[in-house]
Parts: C-alpha cells; sequence; structure tokens
C-alpha cells in the first residue's frame, strides 16, 4: 500500500514505471461478482485479496500501467460480503434510514466511532444506497482525506461495499467524489450464467 501512496504523488510527474500492465477487469469472491475499473484505473495487485472480495482501485498511472492519470484522482475499495449477504434490494429506505442513526454512523467510521462522523448527504433508489461524509478519526489507510463517498449494493445475492476517497495532499471535491463512486458501482456484475447442456436428442428413441 506504500507502493501505491508513492506512485499516486509521483504520478503527474510519471506516467508508467513499469512494464507490467496490472488488471482492470477483476473476479472476486471465486468469480461470484466481477469488477472492472473505470477509465484511468487499474487494480493493485499487492494490497488486494481478490478470493476474499477485496479490491483496491487506483489511477492506473501509479501502479505501472501506460496511459494518462485520469482527471479524478482518488482511490476506491470494493468489499464483497460472504453468499446470501445481500441486504439493499428491496430494503434500499430503512438501509438509508439506518445509516444516519448512532449505530449507523459507528459502522461507517472507520474507528467504529459514532461520534467522529457527520453526515453530508444520503441517496436511496435502485438497489444503492450512497452516503457522503466526514470521518474525523484515522484514515483506514494513511493518506487519504477524511471525506468519504461510500455506496451499498446487492450483486448475485452478496452485498458489496465501495469506497471512495481522495489524499490529504489532493483531496476530492464532493462532485468528483461521487463521480467516481457512480463509475465504480457501474463496473460492477455478476458473471454470465453458463448454459445448461441438454442431452442430444436420440434419433433412435
Amino acid at each position: 500500500m506504500l507502493r501505491l501512496f508513492a506512485g499516486l504523488a509521483l504520478a503527474f510527474a510519471c506516467a508508467a514505471c513499469a512494464p507490467t500492465a496490472p488488471a482492470k477487469t477483476v473476479a472476486l469472491a471465486d468469480g461470484t461478482v466481477i469488477a472492472t475499473t473505470p477509465a484511468g484505473y487499474c487494480v493493485d495487485g499487492p494490497s488486494s485479496q481478490l478470493r476474499n472480495g477485496f479490491a483496491v482501485l487506483a489511477p492506473c498511472a501509479t501502479l505501472g500501467d501506460l496511459g494518462p492519470v485520469p482527471k479524478v484522482v482518488g482511490v476506491a475499495t470494493i468489499q464483497v460480503g460472504p453468499p446470501e449477504s445481500g441486504a439493499v434490494e428491496d430494503a434500499e429506505i430503512a438501509l438509508r434510514d439506518f445509516l444516519i442513526t448512532d449505530a449507523g454512523n459507528a459502522l461507517l467510521s472507520a474507528g467504529g466511532k459514532d461520534s467522529e462522523v457527520t453526515i453530508l448527504s444520503t441517496q436511496a433508489f435502485n438497489n444503492r444506497v450512497m452516503v457522503h461524509f466526514i470521518d474525523k478519526g484515522t484514515p483506514p489507510l494513511p493518506g487519504l482525506q477524511g471525506e468519504e463517498w461510500r455506496a451499498f449494493t446487492d450483486v448475485n445475492g452478496r452485498l458489496v461495499t465501495i469506497a471512495v476517497r481522495g489524499l490529504t495532499s489532493a483531496p476530492l471535491q464532493d462532485g468528483p467524489g461521487a463521480g467516481l463512486l457512480k463509475l465504480v458501482l457501474g463496473g460492477l456484475k455478476a458473471p454470465p450464467v453458463e448454459p445448461t447442456e441438454t442431452p442430444a436428442d436420440d434419433p433412435e428413441a
């Protein structure tokens, strides 16, 4: 992870530092959820745990991939829950209402303290709950700003949580932060369903 933030600091000076290209589409949680990164973003392999459903997304130029730095520079994480953990679809309003309670604030806080979270806005619709908040506690990763955009959605029966933050040295504002969150959300999908093979008809039957 320290490599990632060092790369972010140098991104505008060096477009690429290694010949190997990091992934832009990955299978998470044993292939139950597929994530495709927004344009200009790649998956930081060493910082991710794909089989456990966790991925870190950062500008490709900071991870050794040839290409321009995206206009919106930030760090996003994706966490896929266990099977049958989906809790958003048809319950969007209830989840949104929970997040603005003290217990919900504690869930959002990196340190688990509701007093450190200030909710700025929420949205709930169409299998998505999004919340924009400030966390005054220690950030989940060094070098990240305290303002966060987070989303919850169900994919393939699993709860998926997406979080976006900018850097303390280059913090995101509401428009770009929310826009990046929506792009990451838009890249999530269930894997294609394999067609069921049917036995060939027996011409002598």
